[in-house]
């Protein structure tokens, strides 16, 4: 699989094909969930985490505004701010674009090759799913695991690792993706 790029704060972070189960990293702060609740993002730099919710307008996804993103700041107390205009345009803002009622296409800022796709499952619960190794995942939480030599300009990753569940069968699962050297 082709190297994907993610890029934190001007950070550039690379997928890769090699898949393993594992679990999640401890001590953690986990953001309380809502009922519009996608998924959120974490790395191991700090604890501050990078949220996504849906926006529903009368029981279907905002057509004009569909995902709602900002970041807890954990290093702050907790404190909820927006993204700022570096990590919106380079690494964790979302382009999403309509494909039919209920169904976005979305890539992140960091990464134009990698779709997520945004809907809403049978009991009109809003959703995101990506295909890994042609498996649909439903997704909860992307952590990044970066590398322990990086600069404020360019940091790279070890792994990135997504947690979520099997599309059809809903089993938890977690799929990890090394960096290749």
């Amino acid at each position: 699989m082709k190297n994907l790029l993610l890029k934190i704060y001007g950070i550039i972070l690379i997928l890769f094909s090699s898949t393993t189960y594992v679990f999640g990293q401890e001590s953690y702060p986990i953001p309380n969930k809502t009922p519009t609740r996608l998924f959120y993002i974490q790395h191991s730099n700090n604890h501050n985490t990078f949220v996504y919710d849906a926006q529903l307008k009368n029981d279907s996804i905002d057509i004009e505004n569909p995902i709602k993103e900002y970041r807890i700041v954990y290093t702050e107390g907790g404190v909820i701010r927006p993204l700022t205009r570096l990590q919106k345009h380079m690494a964790y803002g979302l382009s999403t674009n309509y494909i039919s009622n209920n169904l976005f296409e979305m890539y992140l800022a960091a990464n134009k090759t990698r779709p997520f796709f945004l809907t809403l499952d049978s009991n009109s619960k809003p959703i995101v799913y990506i295909t890994i190794n042609n498996q649909k995942l439903i997704l909860d939480r992307i952590f990044v695991k970066l590398k322990n030599n990086f600069s404020v300009i360019h940091v790279e990753a070890d792994y990135i690792l997504f947690e979520g569940k099997d599309f059809h069968s809903l089993k938890e699962v977690s799929e990890k993706y090394y960096l290749d050297k």
